[in-house]
């Protein structure tokens, strides 16, 4: 099989641009969930949010803030990867909603990642083929997978983006499925009442050159569709057990080989118990190290999975396991190994990114040092 090395990343998220400040700032157990300023406006079940904050990427007033966001972190990506020719550079990006100017009356976009894709890769110069992920909030991890089928195809490098920023759509409607926490989400904790939003983007520049790695490829990616119900997760886990089953298969790995999972962790109360049942099930009893960020960063929708794979990378180059935050009293499985203080690895390795989504998809993809 070709190997997929992990060239360059880049991240913009409520912490700030740049990946080395959001990074530092989990590894110190910070958070960026804060009362809403921007959509202050907009009367939802709750008061908080991990918003981007004022002057987090530059650009013109007239320029999508999601595109903004989406190229600040795609540039930094490219850095990190040596600036390549773009010529070579493919694109694949995630998002669920991509631009909703339109549909809101304040732009253009009517929601399209397709649009965003061919706009972004204009705007990098990018030469590769562009093609655009929407799968809910597996998008991020399924984009992966898709960049590594085409370069196991021949493409030499794919830069993977992906992107979502807060709106009116987007919070009225997770706030009519009565899903968000009012205060600031709890993922694994017994308090815990739903998710928290957040926005930001997060880039991998992905590459079949050894010499352009920064010490970590995506050894294996897996996907499954539980097909359980169109917005709740199968009680049993049963698609995240199997989406994770065929990313180890994939990379060659038993699961005694995991040294550290970063979980999808959203804080509702079904998402979380079904995951511990997977996980739990996946390793056939107690799990390695398990952390998740979303009370943090926020859940970041199309941009969660590249972005907290970005930080399941960290945990390997680091050999630490980032702390849960918010947990004071697990209430799932305790055969989960939840990292309630930050955790030194005894082996840094393997990592396995895990995530979710409405309709049932579910995904996985193993990192290797």
């Amino acid at each position: 099989m070709t190997a997929v090395h992990v060239a360059g990343r880049g991240m913009v998220t409520a912490f700030g641009a740049g990946r080395c400040r959001t990074l530092d700032a989990i590894f110190r157990g910070e958070s960026a969930v804060r009362p809403r300023v921007r959509t202050a406006d907009v009367e939802v079940a709750t008061r908080v949010a991990a918003e981007l904050g004022a002057g987090s990427v530059e650009g013109e007033a007239f320029t999508p803030l999601v595109l903004r966001v989406a190229r600040r972190a795609a540039i930094e990506a490219l850095s990190e990867g040596g600036r390549p020719d773009p010529a070579t550079v493919g694109l694949v990006l995630a998002s669920t909603k991509a631009d909703l100017g339109g549909v809101e009356g304040a732009g253009d976009g009517l929601g399209r990642p397709s649009s965003l894709a061919r706009r972004l890769a204009h705007e990098l110069g990018l030469g590769g083929k562009v093609q655009a992920v929407s799968c809910a909030c597996a998008s991020g991890l399924s984009a992966i997978a898709l960049a590594g089928r085409r370069l196991g195809r021949g493409e030499r490098r794919v830069l993977v983006v992906g992107v979502d920023v807060l709106s009116r759509f987007v919070l009225r409607g997770f706030s009519a499925m009565m899903a968000l926490d009012p205060a600031g989400c709890r993922p694994f904790d017994r308090a815990r009442r739903g998710l928290t939003l957040g926005e930001g983007a997060g880039a991998l520049l992905l590459s079949t050159v050894e010499d352009e790695s920064v010490g970590v490829r995506v050894a294996g990616c897996g996907e499954a569709n539980e097909a359980h119900h169109v917005s709740g997760p199968d009680p049993e886990g049963r698609g995240l057990e199997l989406a994770g089953r065929r990313a180890l298969a994939a990379a060659g790995v038993e699961r005694g080989d995991v040294d550290v999972v970063h979980a999808h962790g959203t804080g509702t109360p079904f998402n979380d118990a079904m995951e511990a049942g997977g996980l739990v099930r996946l390793f056939g009893g107690a799990t390695p190290p398990t952390f998740g960020t979303k009370a943090q960063t926020g859940h970041t929708l199309g941009a969660a999975g590249v972005i907290e794979s970005i930080v399941a990378i960290e945990a390997l180059r680091r050999a630490r396991a980032p702390a849960n935050v918010g947990l004071d009293d697990p209430d799932v499985d305790a055969r989960l190994a939840l990292v309630r203080r930050e955790e030194k690895l005894a082996r840094a390795r393997v990592a396995l990114k895990l995530a979710g989504g409405f309709g049932g998809m579910q995904a996985a993809v193993v990192f290797a040092s």
